[in-house]
């Protein structure tokens, strides 16, 4: 059973005249029982999908669902 499936998530900070692309098209499905953990280099967007699958932030584009 999916806990919280990620279709296609964007996230895109404007910045006066520049737009910061932080998060482009992430597919991820979390499954019930499963350990997930999300690593990369500093501003990969790894807080930016935490608050949006903690539902702190709502994504520029995408959905994200939850319970299956």
């Amino acid at each position: 059973m999916s806990l919280a499936k990620l279709e296609d998530v964007r996230k895109v900070y404007q910045t006066g005249e520049v737009a910061v692309e932080a998060l482009k098209g992430i597919d991820v499905e979390i499954n019930k029982g499963t350990f997930v953990s999300f690593i990369g280099p500093s501003g990969s967007g790894k807080t930016t999908l935490l608050n949006l699958i903690g539902c702190l932030d709502k994504p520029t584009s995408g959905r994200i669902l939850f319970g299956g």
